[in-house]
């Protein structure tokens, strides 16, 4: 899985807009695309890749399952991926994801997406937003298949490292929404002074310590220039120090925040 990924969340489908951010995505070196069928930009994300003459091979498409889907049942999760492939005009998706654990629901919704696996329609599988107790409800199911990945936000300022560490024991990968918190903490310190003293911008810094931590990081801009960026880390190295300042900056509070908001969000779902 390209480490390095461009996330389409909130990308506008329409007026073209997404089809360039995607080209330009694709000139300053993505080849790793994280859309949703929530989204509702996953065609327009094909007719980019298209244009852009890329052969299939070159390109990482991830892609998920809604919550009404899921609450709609096994029939239900096939066909919206079955909607999902048309729309990106693929053969295949190279990453399918439960966007998010529905109760009562996402266990099937995974078993569904087992089988498509075994169909050679999706190549990896995996999970999003979910927690240690979701992750163990599914294993208990007598699941086939171990999720190759659990997308959630990490950052150096929302970094929990028991859970980074439950599931990667467990050999799930980490694929880090927010990776760079939208930009809303470049002014907090230490992050603007780690970047002056290795003469890099405030994303580039939060995206090393990922990198560094091994994590996939998606991450999305509309500018060229900060594509190139944002990509632009592999110059950077942070030491030993800067790792554990960093690692230091989330707060007791903001973790519980954080739990708080998840556990609100699945009795919505």
């Amino acid at each position: 899985i390209p480490q390095l990924a461009f996330g389409l969340y909130k990308v506008r489908p329409d007026d073209g807009e997404c089809e360039r951010v995607v080209l330009d995505a694709i000139r300053a070196g993505y080849r790793h695309f994280d859309t949703a069928s929530f989204y509702g930009n996953e065609a327009a994300l094909g007719r980019a890749l298209k244009r852009s003459g890329l052969p299939r091979e070159e390109y990482f498409v991830c892609t998920k399952v809604w919550n009404d889907a899921q609450r709609a049942g096994r029939g239900a999760v096939r066909n919206s991926f079955e909607r999902s492939l048309a729309d990106l005009d693929c053969l295949y998706v190279d990453l399918f994801l439960v966007h998010w654990p529905v109760p009562d629901c996402h266990v099937h919704t995974y078993k569904e997406m087992e089988l498509l696996q075994k169909e050679g329609k999706v190549k990896s599988i995996g999970i999003s937003n979910y927690s240690e107790e979701d992750y163990n409800e599914l294993v208990a199911s007598g699941i086939e298949t171990i999720p190759a990945v659990n997308q959630m936000e990490v950052s150096p300022v929302m970094y929990r490292p028991e859970t980074i560490r439950f599931f990667e024991d467990r050999g799930v990968r980490i694929s880090a929404s927010k990776a760079v918190h939208r930009g809303e903490s470049f002014g907090r310190e230490p992050i603007p002074a780690l970047a002056t003293k290795h003469s890099a911008t405030p994303a580039q810094i939060m995206l090393r310590w990922g990198l560094q931590k091994g994590l996939i990081l998606v991450t999305k801009t509309s500018s060229l220039e900060r594509m190139q960026e944002n990509r632009n880390v592999l110059g950077i190295s942070l030491g030993c120090a800067d790792i554990a300042i960093l690692d230091g900056m989330t707060t007791e509070k903001e973790v519980k925040d954080r739990k708080d908001l998840e556990a609100k969000r699945k009795t919505q779902l």
